[in-house]
């Protein structure tokens, strides 16, 4: 099975081709809610390192650098649907700890991004069960 995050943040990446003329290369720009979807598939380029084939939102694909799709989750660029239960939960700990100290701006401020992120899991778990409904015909 493939490895599935999701855009948390817009970011911009550099697709690199290795082919002759380089015409495959340039630039991508992710958005916030875009699916990556990671395969098994691998290819190993001399000087260059590992890459892995990544499907976005199911449409779009190339290979990207292990290196680059390491760092995008360091920077909490991109996160996985564990992750996201990880950080719903730490979110929901200092609502809590709002409403107990009558903290209303921390109240709000962590509300939103609770919403937020609810939105986001929702269209993971959306778009994994759609892939694994389609997977099973």
């Amino acid at each position: 099975m493939n490895q599935h995050f999701i855009a948390i943040k817009t970011f911009e990446h550099h697709i690199e081709c290795f082919c002759p003329d380089g015409d495959h290369s340039g630039e991508i720009i992710i958005k916030n809610g875009d699916i990556f979807e990671v395969s098994k598939e691998r290819k190993y380029v001399i000087d260059h390192g590992w890459y892995c084939w990544v499907i976005i939102n199911n449409y779009y694909s190339f290979y990207m650098s292990l290196d680059a799709l390491d760092q995008f989750f360091k920077k909490e660029y991109i996160l996985s649907r564990l992750d996201i239960e990880l950080k719903l939960n730490y979110l929901n700990f200092r609502i809590n700890l709002s409403l107990d100290e009558g903290d209303e701006i921390s109240f709000k401020y962590h509300t939103k991004f609770l919403k937020g992120l609810n939105g986001l899991k929702m269209k993971l778990d959306n778009y994994i069960n759609y892939i694994e409904e389609n997977q099973l015909i």
